[in-house]
């Protein structure tokens, strides 16, 4: 995608300076940060539980 030709005296907006906007960018790859999402809640859970099984483990 072309940019528009960015006028010198006012700042450009999101936009023509990034190409795309927040909105678009989360609606067109919802389903991948959706997997990112539940890959690090998984990975914290398993840390989490992890913890626990050895903080009884090594208590003596």
């Amino acid at each position: 995608m072309m940019q528009e030709h960015l006028p010198k005296d006012k700042d450009p907006n999101e936009v023509q300076e990034w190409g795309w906007t927040i909105q678009e960018f989360v609606t067109e790859n919802f389903w991948y940060l959706l997997a990112i999402l539940v890959l690090l809640g998984l990975f914290f859970f398993a840390r989490h539980r992890w913890n626990i099984r050895n903080r009884r483990k090594f208590k003596n």
